[in-house]
């Protein structure tokens, strides 16, 4: 009786304890992709401030206009109050006599909820800068992946459940599709998801062919074949109007990347549209082996909205394509069943 009593009193502290730190921390504010970077105004003109606004104001690569990777907003250490704690994204920065050695923690959920926090301490300004230099695409890349996790989890309650059940049964693959690409198209060994918006529109495709070897994973290829399927399925407004991948004033990045501890080849760059139409955007793809079905599967979004921002848009698609699941992490079985046809929607 005694112990059952203890361990109900327990539970209640515990229980009360998770209501009471899931009251304390807020929701984070501010933007995606925006980031809050705490220093003073010394520093600030100095080479450290300097050095700060090249990593996180770069230009995001394959992109029609220049946008940059992260939108910067500076405040004095003094100015870093309750108002601002809660932003989602920020940058602490400490250049002082006092920290001999320097350093930078990472920390989530500080002062609100989703939040990513880091903090930089030096000696002076050239340990700084000399920091920056050696850590800077680190950090550029904890605040991007972890807004990336951010944007999966936000999707989960706004799904298109029928396109991710008409995708599973053609490919054997799953994908969290946005509810807003509800306008769907099925071909032979294809499928087009759409919000097919007039300002804003956003794409995704999924495609499969019959692996062969490590060829299929060089930039050569992928274009290849990313051209042929898009000629045979994504056509324009005029007859004999198609997209393809834009060439001449921009060349495609490939880069190697590993998805779920395996393989993938990513590739990103500018589509436009041949035969007439005026249309173009970024697009955004990983191409990976199904080796269950021994083949290839190639998952893409791209993003048209011609006099606007495309850098969120564009990240929102390519959250969107890091949830692929390929069907030997599907099932522990040998086997998965792919739908051999499918008809159009």
């Amino acid at each position: 009786m005694f112990r059952n009593t203890i361990l109900i009193i327990l539970s209640s502290i515990l229980l009360s304890s998770c209501i009471k730190s899931s009251v304390i921390l807020p929701s984070a504010t501010g933007t995606r992709y925006e980031i809050l970077v705490v220093m003073d105004d010394s520093d600030w003109k100095a080479p450290s401030g300097r050095t700060l606004i090249r990593l996180f104001d770069q230009n995001m690569q394959a992109m029609p206009q220049p946008e940059p990777m992260m939108d910067i907003i500076h405040c004095q250490n003094k100015e870093f109050g309750d108002i601002l704690k809660p932003t989602r994204n920020i940058l602490l920065t400490e250049i002082s006599p006092r920290f001999e050695q320097p350093n930078i923690t990472y920390s989530k959920n500080v002062w609100s909820q989703p939040q990513s926090v880091v903090q930089i301490q030096a000696a002076n300004d050239d340990a700084f800068v000399e920091l920056i230099n050696q850590y800077g695409d680190r950090i550029l890349q904890y605040f991007l992946i972890t807004e990336r996790n951010r944007q999966i989890a936000m999707a989960k309650s706004n799904l298109n459940l029928r396109a991710k059940k008409d995708i599973e049964a053609q490919f054997g693959i799953q994908i969290d599709i946005p509810m807003e690409l509800s306008k769907t198209v099925q071909g032979k060994d294809f499928y087009w998801a759409t919000n097919d918006h007039a300002r804003t529109r956003k794409d995704m495709v999924i495609y499969s062919y019959p692996y062969r070897d490590k060829n299929t994973f060089t930039k050569e290829y992928l274009i290849a074949k990313r051209d042929s399927v898009m000629k045979a399925n994504v056509h324009g407004e005029f007859d004999g109007s198609y997209m393809g991948t834009e060439l001449v004033h921009d060349q495609p990045v490939l880069r190697e990347i590993n998805v779920n501890n395996t393989y993938c080849a990513e590739l990103k760059g500018l589509w436009r549209m041949f035969g007439g139409a005026s249309m173009g955007g970024p697009f955004y793809s990983h191409t990976r082996v199904d080796e269950i079905n021994k083949r290839v599967i190639t998952v893409e979004g791209f993003v048209f909205a011609p006099g606007t921002k495309k850098r969120n848009h564009i990240r929102q698609l390519e959250a969107a394509v890091y949830t692929v699941k390929l069907p030997q992490e599907i099932s522990e079985l040998g086997e998965v069943t792919v739908v051999a046809e499918s008809n159009n929607n």
